[in-house]
């Protein structure tokens, strides 16, 4: 198979190889860090579960001893997520700490606000670039986001990264929530026309809190149209668009959501802008914070290891990130068929 890009390259020759040895060692030691840099942003998203403009960042030295102890100990690969990340002003130097000095696959997430003033300082220790878009109508996008001007800046800023950093991997990423249906072809269109792939993530509506689950948003679509919606987003994925999901997500949803066994804790670590090391399964109750106790330490501590076993019996997220990469754990092989995620 071709490594087309950037992105592929670094799945093949980096990531899934030591998702593969951790199935095989099967000892609870993900290599992946999910990574909310921050939790502050600017946009006013409805469906968005993470966003606090009142958390404080992590200092910049933490975070890098945090990264170098993480490198140490087998992690392989850092995806940056908020917020929006580009709030942060060191976040050139974190990757550059992450991909320069360290070798680690890194992918960053953004509503694309900044690209066109950081960029420079950014995207060279940048592997794979996703950027969020949310309707291929301007005004509509800016809408749900709650910031004027966001889609063309955003635009904008994905044709500049095109040209000036062609060894960047760039994706467009599009939440599934009310009024979607209606644009998927606009959708996949924008993704043509700037030449990227682009990936459908039905929202998640139910996160884990104290005492029990608990819902924070509604703008997802109803079981109907969801079904509906992810039946013809597969045939359009098996028909050859650009879509980065494996038909089995779709189809996932599409046979009416049945539940799938997460493996997502053996594969990421999901820390929060605060440090905090989370438990998906309680996210009032972080298992521990990697400014107060060494990363080793937090890996040994019992809920660290017993989250990988009881993750197994939750279905209850709908990203691609879960449900897509839970699938691949089972079957590794699966990246190399036609109909799977499709990176480049």
């Amino acid at each position: 198979m071709e490594l087309r890009n950037r992105a592929t390259r670094v799945v093949y020759g980096k990531v899934l190889p030591q998702l593969v040895r951790a199935r095989i060692r099967n000892d609870g030691r993900p290599v992946i860090i999910a990574h909310h840099i921050t939790n502050r942003c600017m946009c006013k998203c409805a469906s968005c579960l993470w966003r606090n403009n009142d958390w404080e960042d992590v200092p910049t030295a933490e975070v890098e001893r945090f990264y170098r102890q993480a490198r140490q100990l087998g992690f392989v690969a850092l995806a940056v997520t908020g917020g929006e990340p580009f709030l942060r002003r060191d976040l050139g130097r974190l990757m550059y700490c992450a991909k320069r000095e360290l070798g680690m696959g890194v992918m960053v997430f953004t509503t694309g606000w900044f690209l066109d003033r950081r960029m420079d300082e950014v995207l060279p220790s940048v592997d794979l670039l996703i950027v969020s878009v949310d309707s291929a109508q301007a005004e509509r996008h800016d809408q749900i986001r709650g910031l004027d001007g966001l889609f063309d800046r955003m635009v904008a800023g994905v044709e500049q990264v095109r040209r000036r950093y062609p060894r960047v991997s760039v994706h467009l990423n599009c939440c599934l929530q009310q009024g979607t249906p209606a644009e998927i072809d606009a959708l996949i269109a924008l993704a043509d026309d700037l030449g990227v792939r682009i990936s459908f993530d039905v929202i998640t509506e139910l996160r884990h809190g104290e005492g029990e689950s608990f819902t924070e948003t509604d703008v997802g679509l109803s079981p109907t149209e969801l079904v509906h919606t992810c039946a013809g987003l597969r045939d359009r994925k098996r028909g050859g668009s650009p879509i980065i999901n494996s038909a089995r997500y779709f189809d996932y949803f599409a046979q009416g959501s049945c539940g799938y066994r997460c493996h997502m804790p053996k594969m990421m670590m999901y820390v929060d802008g605060r440090g905090n090391i989370e438990d998906c399964l309680d996210l009032d109750h972080p298992i521990a914070n990697y400014r107060e106790m060494p990363l080793a330490e937090i890996m040994e501590l019992p809920r660290f290891r017993q989250l990988r076993v009881d993750a197994e019996g939750c279905s209850s997220c709908n990203s691609p990130t879960m449900v897509d990469l839970s699938f691949l754990w089972e079957k590794p092989w699966s990246l190399a068929r036609r109909g799977g995620i499709s990176l480049g």
